[in-house]
């Protein structure tokens, strides 16, 4: 087993992460600790905990978030594989559980947990895991095989962050960097490919923790950006009857990056946004944002504004969703 550990400067958590990594039932694995800021900090922290598993990899240059994460996953040499951000924790058995039900199933590609919410000091975000629960149906899954699995990769069902994967599930190598923070999006889909089945293990193993400078919430606009990117890439492959989950992603990630380009006076950003989903039907809503695209930026950015203030007056929140985990 070996895991991947991308790191960068958030090292106030990155004690909490190894601690959960060497707390787990499951002890033969090997972590990568892919330092991507390639700090003596953190380098002089590992190297303290004088543990053969925790295997230092110091960047010698800025590979970004994406490189850093793949180049990782591409040196594991072991039958599984995982990833263990910086800021996230794994509870005891989440190793132990997930390497099990890939071993009694072997049909399954990988094996994956569900996730509890924490916030920046590892405590409880009840409303957050709640709305979690309900938008992603996590209390309708049962333990078992799951076959088809795009649908369920679309709607966020399934997180890389609490995923296990077979190594050889997919060709490491020909994955996609500019797929940029939907990178994981990208990984379980090509995991898919071909009708391939996942395991549930139904129970909370992996702490998602939420704070500000997370990268889903910081770069929300890239990771649409590559979502677009890990959608259309996975569209030629995908069922018949898979390519309906699969088109509907593709467009309302398509309609929601417009909108942000918009707001943030890009209308050429917006109209580039736009273009995978113009080749098929379109709604009215995309036709107002491709008309609106193609106006000066200030006049499009004067509408959109006026359009959030009335969405915020409406709602109690801005015309995009919080980003979720891809």
């Amino acid at each position: 087993m070996t895991v991947v550990m991308p790191t960068y400067l958030r090292q106030e958590y990155l004690p909490r992460a190894i601690g959960s990594l060497l707390q787990q039932e499951f002890k033969d694995f090997t972590a990568l600790i892919c330092d991507n800021a390639n700090s003596g900090t953190t380098r002089s922290f590992v190297e303290s905990l004088n543990d053969p598993r925790l295997v230092y990899v110091p960047r010698e240059e800025n590979l970004g978030l994406v490189r850093n994460s793949l180049e990782g996953f591409r040196a594991a040499q072991t039958e599984f594989v995982t990833k263990l951000d910086d800021d996230d924790e794994f509870e005891p058995t989440y190793l132990s559980r997930c390497v099990e039900a890939l071993r009694e199933h072997p049909e399954a590609a990988f094996a994956f947990t569900d996730m509890r919410w924490i916030g920046p000091k590892g405590e409880s975000l009840e409303a957050v895991q709640a709305q979690q629960d309900e938008s992603h149906g996590y209390s309708q899954l049962r333990e078992g095989v799951y076959r088809p699995l795009n649908t369920m990769l679309v709607h966020g069902v399934v997180a890389l962050n609490a995923t296990v994967l077979r190594t050889s599930a997919l060709d490491w190598n020909s994955l996609r960097e500019d797929t940029e923070t939907a990178f994981d999006l990208h990984i379980l889909l090509e995991a898919a490919r071909g009708g391939a089945a996942a395991w549930h293990v139904a129970e909370r193993l992996v702490r998602y923790r939420v704070h500000p400078t997370t990268d889903s919430a910081t770069n929300y606009a890239r990771q649409l950006r590559g979502r677009l990117v890990a959608l259309e890439d996975a569209l030629p492959d995908a069922a018949e009857f898979d390519r309906p989950a699969l088109q509907s992603a593709l467009q309302q990630a398509a309609t929601t990056l417009a909108r942000v380009e918009l707001i943030q006076g890009h209308p050429r950003g917006s109209r580039a946004a736009l273009k995978p989903v113009l080749r098929g039907s379109v709604n009215p809503a995309i036709m107002r944002l491709a008309v609106l695209g193609l106006l000066p930026a200030r006049v499009t950015q004067g509408v959109m504004e006026r359009r959030d203030a009335q969405w915020q007056k409406r709602h109690g929140m801005g015309p995009v969703d919080p980003p979720r985990p891809s």
